[in-house]
């Protein structure tokens, strides 16, 4: 994937600020269902770990692929189409569901109990948003009005993800997510399938990590960018914050090496290089801690 030095540099940038971003909005979003469970009595963390991990891997990674390739192979483009329609509502509408609830309660101090006109509002605006961001985002967005929406979109997926995980769940996911790039892309290849018709759909990763440099195709996609988030994410709400910071470094540095390093019209599986290097960093910062 080796390509020049502008680009990579915008590629970490925007890597960097996504996986920070990911770990702010599971952070509030924690601090507001632990409001929303005094207020309600709903607990939002009652899946076992180990239960969503299985879910994450079959439903969510699994199952999708299976179908895609399937859907791909009798080429129902259409059919693709619609179901990335109605994967985008879904995740527009959990973040307008977040998002505006912590609006509601940490800017304007709301009780969730009432039955005040501004929470009526809001009420809607958490059915009317998403679709309204799902119609813009297919019929009139532009790139770059779509590399917002999709960086919204990996945001959303792995600070959601992030809360019903724990650090063991997460370093298990990262591992069998590495090994599965791995496998993907060098051995089984379904991957290069996958990208190949993804290509010229902004929905796979943005269009600057989608795009075009000296005729070789840079392409990152939104499963590199969510799932190390996860584990930064975890390290951060669990443990501490400077755990969370070496996590991140180290997925930057292993995407790093991928972009500088990696030999021209050569396809490389981005997990498997960012998910050891996190591991990497996270083993340095447990030694320079108990040493």
């Amino acid at each position: 994937m080796k390509t020049n030095i502008k680009l990579a540099l915008l590629l970490l940038v925007i890597f960097t600020a996504v996986l920070i971003m990911s770990g702010l909005f599971a952070g509030v979003n924690i601090r507001l269902f632990s409001v929303i469970s005094q207020q309600t009595g709903i607990n939002y963390t009652s899946t076992s770990p180990f239960s969503y991990l299985i879910y994450i891997i079959t439903a969510g990674l699994l199952v999708p692929t299976a179908i895609i390739l399937l859907l791909v192979k009798y080429k129902k483009i259409k059919i693709i189409n619609v179901l990335l329609l109605i994967l985008f509502l879904f995740v527009m509408y959990a973040f307008s569901d977040i998002l505006l609830l912590d609006i509601y309660v940490f800017t304007l101090h709301g009780n969730l109990n009432s039955n005040g006109s501004l929470l009526t509002i809001f009420s809607l605006l958490i059915y009317i948003m998403p679709v309204i961001l799902t119609v813009y985002y297919f019929k009139y967005a532009g790139k770059y009005g779509k590399d917002i929406l999709n960086i919204i979109l990996f945001v959303s997926i792995s600070a959601i993800i992030s809360i019903d995980l724990n650090i063991i769940t997460a370093l298990i996911l990262i591992a069998i997510i590495s090994i599965y790039d791995y496998i993907s892309v060098f051995i089984t290849k379904h991957m290069l399938t996958l990208a190949k018709a993804f290509s010229g759909n902004s929905f796979g990763g943005i269009s600057l990590m989608a795009r075009k440099v000296n005729q070789n195709r840079v392409f990152l996609g939104g499963g590199d960018m969510a799932f190390p988030a996860i584990l930064a994410n975890e390290f951060f709400l669990r443990y501490n914050l400077t755990s969370g910071i070496f996590a991140i470094v180290g997925a930057v540095i292993g995407l790093s090496i991928i972009l500088f390093f990696g030999k021209k019209e050569k396809a490389y599986p981005a997990m498997a290089a960012i998910g050891p290097m996190q591991f990497a960093f996270l083993g340095l910062y447990f030694l320079i801690r108990f040493i």
